[in-house]
């Protein structure tokens, strides 16, 4: 743990941090995880089931086709094409979108509305992605794969992949752009201490924080024992500048456990980590912040929620969406 510079376990990317490995926690926390982890991953999987029959997907927000490849088999593709460009003359700018869930739960199809609407606003071919899932497939399985010169965007561990694989070889310099919602950004704090540095105190919230407990299960799933915890492939925040994307826009919640570490890590990029508001929302060169206030984990998603409750949500995420539209045309055309 001493050496300074180490090769971390996915074999593929150097760093100059000290190794932080993860050590193996006592049998009855493992068992706790283990038994909570196949349970979300099984009422998840029937809650989609019964949310699909219950409330079909209007055809507008379908994607173009679904495709599996040989490379993938299991794991589905969603191709969103704009309006209009479903049989384009020219190439057309790929825009990469990686679904949350903790690396554990979680299908494509929950961003569905996202994809078509960025597909429509951008003029960009948006391609939905599914990875394999923790814990039969922990770091680094759902990182590995290979994409063409493009935007990329991610959701909590959506956001984790984006900017992870980024930093492959195969795809150092070929993603311009991500575009990361409440991602996880830093494996290295254990659970207790990401709860004790939350900015805000639980009985301030509005709302329960989600990862409160989930956060223990998903950690046991995909970080395996032995595991560098600082690997900037796993911890983005430890990744050097020029190994990401030149240009990143992160979007955090006030009421998010995991804000914070976005917070700090989209600062230090933009050499910003003495500015005196920390969560004020800022634009500087390629870097760019928004604190959504009020919101929690997931706002931009409304999967079982109440039709108010949705509006709600859909009304909040609109000028973010906006912007974010707005920005990645512009990082397309630098």
């Amino acid at each position: 743990m001493s050496d300074p510079t180490i090769l971390d376990t996915a074999g593929l990317v150097e760093t100059a941090v000290p190794a932080l490995l993860k050590v193996r926690l006592p049998f009855f926390h493992r068992l706790d995880c283990f038994v909570k982890i196949w349970i979300l991953k099984a009422l998840a999987r029937l809650a989609y089931e019964v949310h699909k029959v219950l409330y079909p997907p209007p055809p507008s927000i379908s994607p173009t086709f679904v495709k599996r490849y040989p490379c993938r088999p299991s794991l589905q593709t969603r191709v969103f094409f704009p309006p209009g460009r479903e049989k384009p003359k020219e190439r057309l700018p790929v825009f990469l979108c990686i679904h949350g869930g903790g690396f554990a739960v979680g299908t494509p199809h929950y961003d569905d509305s996202i994809c078509s609407m960025l597909a429509r606003r951008t003029g960009m071919l948006v391609v939905s992605l599914d990875y394999s899932k923790s814990p039969l497939h922990p770091f680094p399985v759902a990182c590995r794969s290979t994409s063409p010169r493009s935007p990329s965007a991610g959701f909590s561990a959506g956001g984790n992949l984006a900017l992870g694989a980024s930093q492959l070889p195969a795809l150092q310099g070929r993603i311009k752009a991500a575009l990361v919602f409440y991602p996880i950004v830093d494996w290295s704090h254990p659970q207790d201490v990401k709860l004790a540095r939350r900015p805000y105190r639980s009985q301030d919230s509005p709302v329960p924080d989600s990862l409160k407990s989930a956060g223990y299960w998903f950690d046991w799933a995909y970080v395996s024992v032995g595991q560098n915890r600082c690997d900037p492939v796993l911890s983005p925040c430890y990744a050097k500048r020029e190994d990401l994307p030149p240009w990143i826009y992160m979007v955090g919640a006030q009421w998010d456990m995991l804000r914070l570490e976005a917070q700090e890590m989209i600062h230090a990029l933009a050499g910003l980590e003495d500015n005196e508001n920390q969560e004020a929302d800022f634009e500087e060169g390629t870097y760019k912040w928004t604190l959504a206030w009020g919101c929690a984990h997931g706002f931009t998603h409304h999967f079982w929620k109440k039709a108010e409750e949705k509006k709600r949500r859909q009304e909040l995420c609109e000028p973010i969406f906006r912007e974010a539209s707005e920005w990645l045309q512009k990082a397309m055309r630098d």
